[in-house]
């Protein structure tokens, strides 16, 4: 049912020849109360609940696993209706939560640094299953104690499994869900695409009205490295990805993030920092740098004084450069472990 845009639920009543005002009565308990079963939908009448229960699902998603970490970070896998799995995270902060979503099962990207990559792209979500994800994570939320949440309620970021902009139509469908005064009413700079660079998408996000956040997947400066680690985005220019990133900067008034996450004796040593300074000084971006999540005990992050003398080698050239921490080690918050690690049990 939350693939429909919650700006057309009113022409959906009118074809069924129902009041328009019952879509607003619709929205309200797929959004403001978010409720999970048609009976619970009170004020509409018993044949327009019996109608839209025919044609429509309320539960895409099904809830088959969730962790808490000792950081506080909480890790959920959930069942599609094909039985594919995806994951998202809800990470604590000081004064809100940032919820982490997917995008896809799967990706095609083939990151070498990423879970998600190594079972490719299986299909895309659509805008419902993307939107559940949110409200369920919302849900469990309202059952925690105020201090866990915070009193700035939360952010979304699309930093889960996928590429969004590989994605963009259901992304786009559902980020209008969210900024809607009927849906979410959330405002779009609580909202980042997370994205590895993908040029495509990258000029349809430009032309598009809408103004949530950006951040794009660097993690190296040199061509062939960036290659190596990143096959796919790796095919464009840095440079040309950098200048669509710019232009989306300039026209929404906002700076974009660079990520980069470093990797222990690969891409974090001071000719890494220097190089990318270079490329990015003087623009209107800002750096989060990422120590890598280890994946099966093998390539991982490098010591601590090393992430910290890459940021101050930043800060020295003049780009403004932060350290963000990924919280959840313990329970293999990162994008794809989860599924990755239960879909191998699987086929033991």
């Amino acid at each position: 049912m939350r693939d429909v845009p919650v700006a057309e639920l009113r022409s959906l009543m009118k074809a069924r020849r129902e009041p328009e005002y019952r879509g607003d009565q619709l929205a309200r308990w797929l959004y403001r109360d978010a409720v999970w079963h048609w009976d619970d939908m009170r004020n509409l009448p018993r044949h327009l609940r019996d109608g839209l229960a025919e044609d429509h699902d309320l539960q895409g998603l099904h809830p088959a696993e969730h962790q808490v970490s000792r950081d506080g970070t909480r890790k959920y896998l959930y069942t599609l209706r094909d039985d594919h799995r995806i994951e998202s995270v809800i990470i604590p902060m000081e004064s809100h939560a940032t919820f982490c979503i997917s995008s896809q099962v799967g990706c095609g990207m083939a990151c070498s640094f990423c879970a998600t990559a190594r079972g490719g792209l299986v299909r895309n979500l659509s805008s419902g299953e993307i939107i559940e994800q949110v409200l369920r994570l919302a849900d469990d939320l309202r059952t925690e104690p105020r201090q866990v949440l915070g009193d700035r309620g939360y952010n979304i970021v699309f930093m889960g499994m996928g590429e969004p902009l590989d994605n963009l139509d259901a992304v786009e469908s559902a980020i209008a869900t969210f900024v809607n005064g009927q849906g979410l009413a959330m405002s779009p700079r609580r909202i980042t695409i997370s994205t590895s660079g993908h040029v495509e998408g990258l000029m349809r996000l430009i032309s598009s009205a809408m103004t949530v956040g950006l951040t794009i997947s660097v993690n190296s400066s040199r061509p062939e490295l960036r290659r190596r680690l990143m096959p796919v985005p790796g095919r464009t220019p840095l440079a040309e990805t950098l200048e669509l990133a710019e232009r989306y900067a300039q026209t929404r008034h906002r700076r974009v993030t660079i990520a980069y996450v470093l990797m222990d004796g690969i891409n974090d040593g001071d000719g890494e920092a220097s190089a990318l300074a270079r490329i990015l000084a003087g623009r209107p971006f800002k750096v989060n740098l990422i120590p890598m999540n280890r994946i099966d005990g093998k390539q991982g992050p490098p010591p601590a004084e090393r992430v910290l003398g890459f940021q101050a080698r930043l800060r020295d050239e003049g780009v403004e450069a932060y350290v963000r921490i990924s919280g959840g080690d313990d329970i293999a918050a990162a994008c794809g472990q989860l599924r990755d690690k239960r879909g191998h049990e699987k086929k033991l």
